[in-house]
């Protein structure tokens, strides 16, 4: 949905230098703090339950890793200069936000802290001498070509052992309001976005297992993931924000103007989107983390224009579909988003995801004949694909957090009134008389066109 933040969910500390580790042990102490108040349990009793919550926390909200750093060099040998700053000028780092902190010689790239590089590299990474000598990138994820090199796969199983994590972006249910997903529309009813990816997700998941992929789904209902429930975290939350301004999600700045200026009710609606957004979208990370390896990573949005935050209604329809990339110099000052960012460039994901995302969007295209959301070369998004202007990078949270490659679908204005009626119409087999014609399910129609994209992408022989 395209409103107050940008589809962009929030990162804790972006935009802020002097974040340091200790302020992810703050937050984890005050967050545990409010985790036992709230069951009755006194500080001193129970040391493993608190052991285990402060745990957590700290893995939600750490730092990458001195040997996470140092991890990095596995990338030896596996690109020249000329890949890193063609990925880097022409994908990730137009604005050159992460040069500050990169040294790029003739055959090695030293990552730093700090801008200025007078502390010891946290890791050096050597180049190819020239293309030919590179040596085979070292990955969990296989690539398109990979399973499309198949001799052959059975009929009816086109995308067989193709792994794929589903994530239903947002949360839906009574958490949807706290995440600035809900919406009234005079004449229709109200519709909740996290509840619609879902229903996408669960048709989803069916489709691509009856053709062979296994399938994480890391959610199946309108819960969050987190195991501290939002309600009991929200309190303190608000505290940390009051005492931390810079901490407010920058969506919710830019929409609000800010936690401290906009009285209580501000701040209040500031935590429960740094509950909902930032903490919630780490949590989802970790799970799949956890507990699936993935060859590929869907997000699932709908879309909308800045009018359906008021309830208004356009008469229009457009899709777009995101990779990685295109990230913004202040976000790049947060060390966690530029050790993912990094990754992202050394594995080079951008191929498998434009791949993929051109292929799904063709699906939707010739499905629903919607043009794209014109997004082009802009502030915050880069064109990936020249011929496809359905596909622009750009740095969100979901897709820069997932490990590996990741797609983000993004089709329909839901506040366009044939797509509403369609989307509050529900689910259903067959056709039904929806806006004055016999239409099929729409959240059948978008998992088609996503299983359809996969197939092209995926199966052998094409």
């Amino acid at each position: 949905m395209e409103d107050r933040d940008d589809v962009r969910a929030p990162r804790l500390g972006r935009g802020s230098r002097t974040m340091k580790r200790g302020l992810a042990r703050t937050l984890a102490s005050i967050l545990l703090a409010a985790l036992l108040q709230a069951h009755g349990v006194a500080f001193g009793q129970d040391r493993r339950s608190q052991a285990s919550a402060a745990t957590l926390m700290e893995e939600l909200l750490r730092e990458p890793t001195s040997a996470e750093w140092k991890a990095l060099a596995q990338f030896d040998g596996t690109l020249t200069r000329a890949d890193l700053e063609a990925r880097l000028d022409q994908v990730f780092d137009p604005a050159h936000g992460l040069r500050p902190y990169l040294r790029v010689e003739e055959h090695e790239v030293a990552v730093f802290a700090a801008g200025g590089h007078h502390d010891q590299p946290l890791v050096v990474i050597r180049f190819a001498a020239a293309p030919s000598l590179r040596r085979p990138v070292r990955v969990l994820f296989r690539p398109p070509e990979e399973f499309r090199l198949r001799r052959t796969a059975p009929a009816d199983r086109p995308l067989a052992g193709l792994r794929v994590a589903i994530d239903p972006a947002d949360i839906g249910g009574r958490w949807a309001q706290w995440e600035d997903r809900s919406v009234e529309f005079r004449g229709f009813g109200r519709i909740n976005e996290g509840d619609l990816n879902l229903l996408v997700a669960l048709r989803l998941r069916t489709d691509l297992e009856r053709l062979g992929a296994v399938v994480f789904l890391v959610r199946d209902r309108a819960e969050p993931v987190l195991s501290v429930p939002p309600d009991e975290l929200i309190g303190d939350v608000e505290n940390l924000l009051q005492k931390e301004p810079e901490l407010v999600p920058p969506g919710f700045r830019r929409w609000q103007g800010g936690a401290s200026g906009g009285g209580r009710g501000a701040l209040r609606t500031a935590a429960e989107f740094f509950v909902t957004k930032t903490l919630e979208t780490r949590a989802r990370v970790a799970l799949v983390r956890r507990s699936f390896q993935p060859d590929l990573t869907l997000v699932l949005q709908h879309d909308a224009t800045p009018a359906s935050t008021e309830g208004r209604l356009t008469a229009i329809n457009r899709n777009i579909f995101f990779v990685d990339g295109d990230c913004l110099p202040g976000d790049l000052q947060e060390p966690e988003h530029r050790y993912r960012v990094l990754l992202k460039v050394l594995e080079n994901v951008t191929p498998v995801e434009t791949n993929v995302a051109g292929e799904i969007a063709r699906r939707f295209e010739m499905t629903t004949g919607f043009p794209p959301v014109l997004y082009g070369n802009s502030a915050n998004t880069i064109l990936v694909a020249p011929d496809n202007p359905y596909v622009v990078a750009r740095d969100l949270a979901l897709n820069r957090e997932h490990d590996g490659p990741v797609v983000v679908t993004e089709p329909y204005f839901m506040n366009q009134p044939e797509t509403l009626a369609r989307l509050l119409a529900g689910d259903y087999d067959g056709e039904r008389l929806v806006a004055g014609k016999p239409r099929p399910s729409i959240f059948r129609e978008y998992a088609r066109c996503v299983v359809e994209g996969l197939v092209a992408a995926y199966s052998p022989g094409r």
